[in-house]
């Protein structure tokens, strides 16, 4: 059966075998028709969409895995044609029988882009993508529009907009949750529990229900705070926030002025004296944490650099989270002393942070439980960013698997203290244990008494 794809006419009828052909003929055909499948996946993308690349993809493929197979024939043939006695003839047979493996690793290599299209196709076709770019869109522009406002000075407009924002991504987040746990069940049946689809769809599914929960923790506490507002109250607090801070400023500058005229130190009393005196303990600490970091051998320089960091962090942190500096440097130290680097510590302590306020659990629990699951699972690393996005991930499975059992953060520490590196080296990720956990909480075990049932 000849077939015609992009101006070229291929015979790629298995019945014929390709014997009327010479092996130069079929072989060229084989590399065109690989080539075609990746030209014509990336036009009709562009022209027609995904899923029309995706369905035209896996039919070329398995007409370039056809022609391939052509190949083997025409070259076994071609072998069975030699004659053996002689050197010439040894030498061509082996040359052929090399052809022949590089065909049948071209083909290994087609069924497994075959294999991936398929999975994409089905995916698109789930809707599931449609539904993720939609919800991140969606908090795309509300914080980019909160971020505008905060700017402007209009802080409670931006604590009503980001609350409208959150309640529109939770709506649309839960869209994608439901298409996220039928794709799961979808997988199930078509390949079983044990297939990798099926077990990398159980983590999505459960990253995006910690998202989702941690989501609706944020329209809670905003709503207490600005849910009951109407748009004149806001716009009247904004103004009267406004104001305010202006006379502070004016006062400031009075108050600073004087200061300079008086010969400053009399003049502030014990409360300025307070202050430096606190000032000071603060410092001390960060000081401490740098001969920490730099006994423990980082740089000198690189240490001070990122201590810096972490007091200006530790600033802006104090004031978001409503935790004071002294406790933020104090659980910046205590990650120091857990082996973390500067680098690491930077990393994590924002998400930690956020478990705190989020959860409700202890500052100090957090960041002791939440530093020694990322070390028992393995998820510690140097670089920053990275650090960041699996503190958050840590945090976040603890806290949904916290809030949707019979357990609590800090229980689930406590178990982790017994179950945390023999589940990692298991092969159990930090998601499957917490829930395991939490699960065996429902039926009434502790979860520090987890590691036996989870052992046997």
């Amino acid at each position: 059966m000849a077939e015609k794809i992009q101006g070229y006419q291929f015979a790629v009828d298995l019945d014929d075998g390709g014997m009327a052909r010479s092996l130069k003929t079929i072989r060229d055909e084989a590399k065109a028709l690989k080539s075609a499948m990746q030209s014509n996946f990336t036009e009709i993308k562009t022209s027609e969409g995904a899923m029309a690349a995706y369905a035209q993809k896996v039919t070329d493929a398995g007409r370039a895995i056809d022609a391939q197979r052509l190949v083997i024939e025409k070259l076994k043939n071609e072998q069975n044609g030699l004659d053996l006695t002689t050197e010439k003839g040894r030498q061509t047979y082996l040359k052929y029988e090399d052809q022949i493996d590089s065909s049948k690793r071209a083909i290994s290599n087609l069924q497994a882009q075959q294999e991936r299209a398929k999975s994409s196709l089905d995916l698109q076709a789930s809707g599931v993508l449609k539904l993720k770019e939609a919800t991140e869109s969606a908090e795309r522009s509300s914080n980019s529009y909160v971020e505008m406002l905060k700017a402007q000075g209009r802080t409670f407009t931006a604590q009503k907009a980001q609350l409208d924002g959150l309640r529109n991504v939770h709506s649309k987040m839960e869209s994608q949750l439901a298409a996220e746990k039928q794709r799961l069940t979808d997988l199930s049946a078509t390949y079983g529990t044990a297939d990798k689809r099926y077990t990398d769809q159980i983590v999505r599914v459960n990253e995006l229900s910690a998202k989702y929960a941690t989501n609706r923790q944020e329209i809670s506490k905003l709503n207490a705070a600005v849910g009951g507002m109407s748009d004149r109250t806001v716009k009247v607090k904004d103004t009267v926030s406004n104001a305010t801070s202006s006379i502070k400023s004016g006062l400031s500058k009075v108050k600073n002025s004087a200061i300079v005229a008086s010969g400053g130190i009399a003049v502030l009393g014990a409360a300025a004296l307070s202050g430096a005196k606190k000032a000071s303990t603060l410092q001390n600490e960060y000081k401490v944490t740098t001969n920490l970091l730099v006994t423990g051998g980082e740089k000198t320089a690189e240490a001070t650099k990122n201590v810096a960091q972490m007091q200006k962090d530790g600033m802006e942190y104090s004031v978001k989270y409503g935790k004071s500096q002294k406790d933020i440097a104090e659980q910046y130290q205590e990650l120091v002393k857990r082996g973390y680097s500067s680098k690491e510590a930077l990393g994590a302590m924002r998400s930690e942070l956020q478990a705190s306020v989020a959860s409700g659990d202890d500052f100090n629990d957090v960041v002791k439980v939440s530093s020694q699951v990322v070390d028992a699972f393995g998820m510690r690393t140097d670089n920053t960013t990275q650090m960041t996005k699996n503190s958050k991930r840590a945090v976040n499975e603890l806290a949904y698997a916290a809030d949707m059992t019979a357990t609590d953060f800090q229980s689930l520490g406590k178990g982790m203290e017994y179950v945390g590196d023999s589940a990692h080296s298991a092969g159990f990720k930090l998601s499957e244990t917490s829930a395991a956990m939490g699960e065996l909480s429902n039926h009434g075990l502790e979860a520090d008494k987890a590691l036996v049932k989870l052992a046997a």
